[in-house]
């Protein structure tokens, strides 16, 4: 499974990351209960970085070591 994560402050900055996840056919981890052992991937999105939720998001892939993804806006 392929997931997603991104600043999510904001309605706005949730429909963003709601829309890019159907895009990339990823689950977003604020909507989902996550099965971290069946991730595959977590891709993120730009200003990941300022957000909580997020940045828990990342720290959990890498204490996994699941491959992290960089998304371009």
């Amino acid at each position: 499974m392929i997931v997603m994560t991104g600043p999510q402050g904001t309605a706005e900055e949730r429909g963003d990351l709601a829309e890019l996840a159907g895009l990339y056919g990823a689950l977003l981890v604020c909507e989902h209960p996550i099965m971290w052992a069946a991730v595959v991937a977590l891709y993120r999105i730009a200003g990941w970085q300022t957000c909580p939720l997020a940045l828990a998001d990342v720290a959990m892939a890498d204490a996994l070591c699941i491959p992290v993804h960089d998304l371009s806006s």
